[in-house]
């Protein structure tokens, strides 16, 4: 049931209903966070390939071509779906995320982590990275389950969300990441807290089978993603400087050496 809810909350973000607080102007915020010289970085210690789709919401458009009969029928094919979408759901995302670990592919959520923590340290701070299991709840009360921050440390708890979906049944399974991220101080006060997304049109699986079977260039996809969102990940918490650029364009380079 807990992995159904995750699961569910993934498909909120992907339908634009994450909430979020007030920010304070960005010249405060940015200031506030540039003056943290140590920072622990807590990640998903494992990876969720979310697959997920609108079930038969493309048929019941169609059902009036087909009559009465076929308006019944279409019917009762969406009240079918709607039924079966959460556990169908669950049952891919587990089956797709599986067939990727067992790929031996490079963990998505790990790879985010450390392209983040380097950028961190580019900009001269100290950064520990912690692995911890996935963050539950809404983007105001980002914590780990267990999670102990370490004395003298700020915390950057970030949440890594990586989804395939497709609209309804006719239409083609795409890649969509989103990264939420919540900066602490030592005293554990919120200084920043966001999400950033990246909704990208490629590589498209027109089928779930295709999604399964070519999982590597499915995984490819959202690591894409990530490195897309990685800048403003990091900009949006200490503004634009001479450090972020020259890291962007570092991590962007070795992003596309790793896809070969």
């Amino acid at each position: 049931m807990k992995a159904l809810v995750s699961l569910l909350a993934a498909a909120a973000l992907l339908a634009g209903c994450a909430t979020s607080t007030p920010e304070p102007a960005p010249q405060v915020r940015h200031d506030a966070a540039r003056s943290i010289s140590k920072i622990e970085l807590v990640y998903n210690d494992q990876d969720q390939l979310t697959v997920m789709d609108g079930g038969g919401s493309a048929i019941i458009g169609w059902a009036g071509v087909f009559g009465p009969v076929g308006s019944l029928v279409a019917l009762g094919v969406e009240v079918g779906t709607r039924v079966t979408k959460a556990s169908r759901m669950e049952r891919r995302t587990l089956e797709f995320t599986a067939a990727v670990k067992n790929s031996g592919a490079a963990s998505l959520n790990r790879q985010f982590a450390e392209q983040l923590a380097a950028r961190l340290r580019t900009g001269g701070r100290e950064v520990k990275l912690t692995p911890a299991p996935r963050v539950d709840g809404e983007l105001a009360q980002l914590h780990a389950a267990g999670f102990q921050p370490t004395p003298g440390y700020s915390t950057l708890v970030v949440r890594v969300t990586t989804i395939y979906s497709a609209p309804d049944m006719t239409s083609s399974f795409k890649p969509f990441v989103a990264i939420e991220q919540s900066l602490k101080n030592e005293q554990q006060a919120v200084l920043y807290q966001t999400t950033h997304t990246s909704d990208l049109e490629e590589p498209a699986f027109l089928a779930y089978d295709g999604l399964l079977q070519d999982n590597a260039k499915a995984q490819d996809g959202l690591r894409q993603g990530l490195s897309k969102i990685l800048h403003p990940a990091y900009a949006g918490m200490f503004g634009e400087d001479e450090s972020s650029r020259l890291a962007s364009a570092e991590v962007t380079r070795t992003a596309g050496l790793e896809a070969k």
